[in-house]
């Protein structure tokens, strides 16, 4: 078996799910990841931003727009915080994010090395899967573990890297699990509880369509709902895109950053079908005695 540096046989794993772009700032304590994204330049593309923040955001926000993980990274210490507004958008918004955090090598953790922070519980409130890797050999396999709890969860998974793992050769044989990956088959919705829906939109004087970031890909059927009721549109801020702005039944959003027309149609809404939105500010911007349809797969 062929022999390949523990860092790059990690970054063949990001490619192998598909991840295009990766976002961060060098620093000494990910020297290693940095040398493999060199190796691995014609198949994976590195963004240098100037603040690990903004490749939080990045990761983030290319998370959002694709519907596909994000990928980020921050050296050890000062870096991996600067990493957390970002990562925190992320969780918020519910979407997918992998960030790659560095770590001083294993033989000086534990010293209070420059530069050398406690990484794991500084993500913990923040991450569905917080693991620092322990050996090279399983660096691939913590990342492709990594990768498949951030699209489970839709949230941010964290991997803290000691610089010297990746340095280290390993046999250049991990398979990634990521043709194996298949997306939630989500079961039909309970027919008695459509027609109990149904019934409230029939007798609805006012009705709106809310759509939100989960309804993201539902682009027709949206607008074929909308033509069979005609039921005008308003998106949230997170869904802008989903239905094109020049629809014609496409109100626009409400709140605070919101269009007139968007506003004026939510006040006169006499009933609300929902559509994968948890969005906050409705008692603002909703009459208070208008009926509620939510469609969700967040019990939440």
């Amino acid at each position: 078996t062929e022999k390949i540096n523990a860092a790059d046989a990690m970054i063949k794993v990001l490619e192998d799910w598909g991840i295009h772009n990766i976002y961060g700032l060098p620093g000494g304590s990910f020297d290693s990841t940095m040398n493999a994204l060199y190796n691995r330049r014609h198949t994976i593309n590195y963004v240098q931003v100037r603040h690990e923040e903004v490749g939080a955001l990045a990761a983030a926000g290319e998370a959002k727009v694709t519907g596909r993980i994000g990928a980020t990274f921050g050296s050890a210490g000062p870096g991996a915080v600067h990493l957390l507004n970002g990562l925190y958008d992320a969780q918020y918004d519910n979407v997918p994010v992998l960030a790659l955090v560095g770590q001083v090598p294993t033989a000086a953790m534990n010293t209070n090395y420059f530069q050398e922070m406690n990484e794991n519980p500084m993500f913990a409130d923040v991450s569905v899967y917080n693991r620092t890797a322990m050996t090279a050999e399983q660096l691939p396999h913590v990342v492709d573990e990594a990768i498949r709890q951030a699209y489970k969860h839709n949230g941010v998974a964290v991997v803290t890297i000691p610089k010297d793992l990746g340095w280290t050769q390993i046999d250049d044989n991990y398979v990634s699990s990521a043709n194996l990956y298949q997306k939630p088959l989500l079961p039909d919705p309970d027919p008695d509880q459509v027609a109990a829906a149904w019934d409230i939109l029939k007798d609805a004087k006012k009705p709106i369509l809310y759509v939100g970031n989960g309804a993201r890909g539902a682009r027709d059927e949206i607008i074929a709902f909308s033509e069979k009721t005609h039921i005008p549109i308003i998106t949230t801020a997170l869904a802008k895109g989903i239905v094109p702005d020049d629809y014609k039944a496409n109100m626009g959003s409400a709140g605070r950053v919101a269009s007139k027309p968007g506003v004026e149609v939510a006040r006169g809404a006499d009933t609300v079908l929902f559509l994968g939105s948890d969005f906050p500010f409705q008692p603002y911007f909703i009459a208070p005695n208008a009926k509620y349809i939510q469609v969700d797969i967040d019990g939440s």
